[in-house]
């Protein structure tokens, strides 16, 4: 989707009663992220001496900033979700699942093994997936960046959180186009390229918030590691 045309709906949502919709999945799921980094931040303030107040900060703005993407995106949702389609809905993993709060890390890695990211590299790739072979492309393209993260665990945890996202919603995807043309229905197809897309545009945010979390994740605390869920690659459906 064209990003000025993006812009333009956000704005026109802004002057209407839709703005106001804030009870659907996506801004849920910042909501509650925004909730989550609001009360760890103290937490990690004083296991660091206040070194990690820019990272917490940092999350904080970017959860903040989102939501009126959240705000557009649930309300294109809503004509699926009624026909039975849970777009969006079963492409977050519940912030209740996050890992509970420790101090430490066990066997944190070295600073030494933190290499940055190339955001526009990886974007690239998963759009050239994506041409090539649709949403099953892009899959395909996104296991393959997760997996070059793997040696690392402890690092690259933003950037690995949105890719394991991104390709929840490329297997989600699938399953919606499926499921709309057996019943005769409309396709969420383009709403979860848009969603894709927008993973994609936010990978530089993240690359920038790996960078800035290294240091203290080398020295053992799991600042935004232990901040996020762990995301299965498929949706969760009802009836599953």
């Amino acid at each position: 989707m064209r990003w000025i045309g993006l812009g333009a709906a956000l704005l026109l949502l802004a002057a209407s009663p839709a703005r106001a919709q804030e009870s659907g999945c996506m801004a849920r799921h910042l909501r509650e992220a925004l909730r989550l980094n609001k009360e760890r931040m103290p937490l990690y303030a004083e296991l660091t001496g206040g070194r990690s107040r820019a990272i917490s900060r940092r999350l904080i703005w970017a959860e903040r900033f989102a939501m009126p993407a959240a705000w557009y995106v649930d309300w294109r949702a809503r004509k699926f979700q009624r026909l039975g389609i849970p777009v969006v809905c079963a492409d977050f993993e519940p912030m209740d699942r996050t890992p509970a709060f420790r101090s430490r890390a066990d066997d944190p890695p070295p600073l030494s093994a933190f290499t940055p990211t190339d955001p526009s590299k990886i974007a690239r790739a998963v759009e050239r997936g994506y041409r090539a072979g649709g949403f099953a492309g892009a899959g395909a393209a996104l296991e393959g960046e997760i997996e070059a993260l793997s040696g690392v665990p402890g690092f690259h945890c933003m950037t690995r959180h949105l890719l394991e996202s991104a390709l929840r919603i490329t297997n989600g995807a699938q399953r919606y186009a499926a499921d709309a043309e057996a019943r005769g229905v409309a396709s969420p197809a383009r709403l979860s390229r848009a969603l894709l897309s927008m993973h994609l545009t936010t990978l530089g945010e993240a690359a920038r918030l790996d960078r800035g979390a290294a240091p203290l994740q080398a020295e053992g605390i799991p600042i935004v590691c232990q901040d996020v869920p762990p995301i299965p690659p498929n949706p969760n459906l009802p009836g599953e």
